[in-house]
């Protein structure tokens, strides 16, 4: 008989898997990243027709109460040369000498967006590593000097001999954030507040806002030795304006030329950015949106325009993204590891990368899988802007706006909703495109071999009937898995996956061994202390092999139009004809 405390655990784990929220729908446990190809016509399905006038209609509403705050929201396909959304609010109240008509021409200020200039311009030098020291580039750190009268140790003086390229592009320098807003240096009274007075030596006298004028160069090396450590290098990520402008000052070494000029020809002209600037405002005030009383419109930040001193609009963005996500400025390698993270945060749906925010989710798509959203966000004074790209579906994200309503707040909905709205349909896009060409049942008469791929609202391809020589593989999976130490009886569910592998008329799949029923597999999850416990296809991928040949290899020939027309299982050494 059970026992009173048998009885008693078991209840309380049936009362904990009735709560647990499994990595993806029913389970399945998809590599991280596309799960299928993406769409490469999304405009033309339905469902994102639908989205797209769905979008509109809440934009609309949303904005109702804009009176002087503009707003632009974009979304483009890598796939596609013109956006599948865009939308644009100009509002009754502006400052006149700014646009009266905002559309994807309207340049806006971009804030921190800038700073993924910098990490990029980095990226671009060759013979640079991530590991480098920045003083190889920028000696002149290590000569900084502490506040008059302080002693030099860990606790004053940032170890700049351990301070990284990659430290400073993802925010794990651990020094200060920022130089020029200083509150002592703006003519304000600050002792009504409670602040002692301080003598013009702890003060830089520049801003580049409110009458001050821009810091430069010297005046940097000249006081943020002043400015303590927040940590030790590598220890947290630490938000820093500063660690832009510093990778900056590494371009011009070594390059030998100015930050703007190599900006412009390595990455403003490649991509036909003509309306994108650095320091200065657009040629004219009215190709810009202003709001009445913004006083950061024009003014230039110094040094820290390389951190948030540019001016762009949609329509370069768009342009900018497309060129990271087509690797069109970066070789491919590089630019996958660059759209990884280097650190995580005290928030779970926050990762950082050089210098993205990493936003994650599992609550998007009907799948429940999770999904990456390299973002970067910017703020400066009334103007606040949120450029994404989601790899996994070729897309770019922009939002820029500008106003007394707006704020990182508003940015944050526009773009929830915007995410929300569009991409469960662009999943039904890639999936109805996935199913057009590579769908269906694939079999060789020859050895009564079959295979059945097929999309439902689950994540991949799911596999069914997979037959070689009148073998059920399905069925005899735990023969197959005879070294592994996993019971052998358990429910096996077969999906497939893309794993961005081609080579001429051929691409790689790989398929995914999900063992155990959904409830079962809840049962593992109730059992750990941590999320997605269960989840582990990174470490079990490519476990089965026979004769160097991994049974989770599937490799389909392409016909000219990229569907595909055979199927290999390299395992077992047979190939399929796609059925008509």
């Amino acid at each position: 008989m059970f026992s009173h405390h048998h009885l008693l655990i078991s209840a309380l784990l049936v009362l904990t898997v009735s709560n647990v929220a499994l990595a993806a729908l029913d389970g399945h446990c998809p590599p991280l990243g596309p799960v299928l190809l993406a769409p490469t016509n999304p405009t033309t399905h339905e469902s994102v027709q639908s989205a797209v006038k769905d979008a509109t209609s809440i934009f609309e509403n949303f904005t109702s109460g804009f009176d002087a705050t503009g707003i632009s929201i974009a979304v483009k396909s890598i796939h596609e040369d013109v956006p599948l959304l865009e939308l644009h609010h100009t509002p009754a109240t502006f400052n006149p000498n700014g646009t009266s008509h905002i559309d994807s021409h309207t340049v806006y200020r971009l804030g921190s967006i800038s700073k993924v200039f910098a990490v990029l311009s980095m990226l671009q030098q060759s013979h640079v590593k991530f590991d480098d020291p920045i003083t190889d580039y920028v000696p002149e750190l290590l000569e900084l000097k502490v506040e008059e009268g302080e002693p030099s140790n860990d606790i004053t003086t940032v170890r700049w001999n351990e301070v990284t390229v990659g430290a400073l592009a993802s925010h794990m320098s651990g020094i200060g954030a920022d130089l020029v807003n200083d509150l002592a240096t703006f003519p304000v009274d600050w002792t009504q507040v409670g602040l002692p007075k301080v003598n013009d030596t702890s003060k830089t006298g520049c801003a580049g806002v409110l009458g001050l004028a821009p810091c430069n160069r010297t005046e940097f090396f000249r006081d943020f030795g002043k400015r303590h450590p927040v940590f030790a290098p590598f220890t947290n990520p630490v938000y820093s304006n500063v660690a832009s402008s510093i990778l900056g000052f590494a371009v011009e070494a070594i390059t030998n030329m100015t930050y703007d000029a190599y900006v412009k020809e390595a990455i403003f002209a490649p991509l036909s950015m003509t309306n994108t600037t650095i320091s200065t405002a657009p040629e004219k005030d009215s190709w810009g949106f202003i709001p009445v009383n913004e006083t950061f419109w024009g003014s230039s930040l110094g040094y820290e325009d390389v951190a948030g001193g540019f001016y762009s609009n949609t329509a370069d963005l768009l342009s900018f993204g497309t060129g990271i996500l087509k690797h069109t400025i970066l070789e491919s390698a590089k630019t996958r590891k660059w759209m990884k993270p280097a650190s995580s945060t005290s928030s779970s749906g926050m990762l950082i990368g050089g210098p993205w925010e990493i936003m994650r989710s599992s609550t998007v798509t009907k799948d429940k899988r999770l999904i990456e959203f390299y973002c970067k966000s910017g703020n400066l004074n009334t103007y606040n802007n949120m450029l994404c790209l989601v790899p996994d579906y070729g897309l770019v994200i922009t939002v820029l706006s500008a106003g007394p309503q707006s704020s990182f707040d508003v940015v944050n909905v526009a773009l929830t909703k915007v995410v929300q709205g569009l991409l469960p349909a662009i999943e039904d896009a890639g999936k109805a495109e996935a199913m057009k060409k590579f769908g269906g049942t694939y079999a060789d008469a020859s050895t009564n071999s079959t295979i059945t791929l097929s999309v439902d609202d689950a994540p991949g391809f799911a596999v069914s009937n997979w037959v070689v020589r009148d073998v059920d593989v399905i069925k005899n999976y735990g023969k197959f898995a005879a070294l592994s130490s996993s019971p052998k009886d358990q429910v096996v569910r077969i999906r497939l996956y893309p794993t961005n592998l081609s080579s001429g008329c051929h691409t790689a799949w790989r398929a995914v061994f999900d063992i155990g029923s959904p409830e079962e597999i809840a049962t593992r999850e109730a059992n750990a202390f941590w999320p997605d416990a269960a989840c582990n296809t990174w470490a079990s991928m490519d476990r089965l092999t026979y004769g160097f040949r991994s049974m989770d290899e599937f490799d389909f020939g392409l016909s000219e139009n990229g569907a595909a027309q055979s199927l290999n299982l390299r395992t077992f050494r047979v190939e399929l004809k796609k059925e008509a």
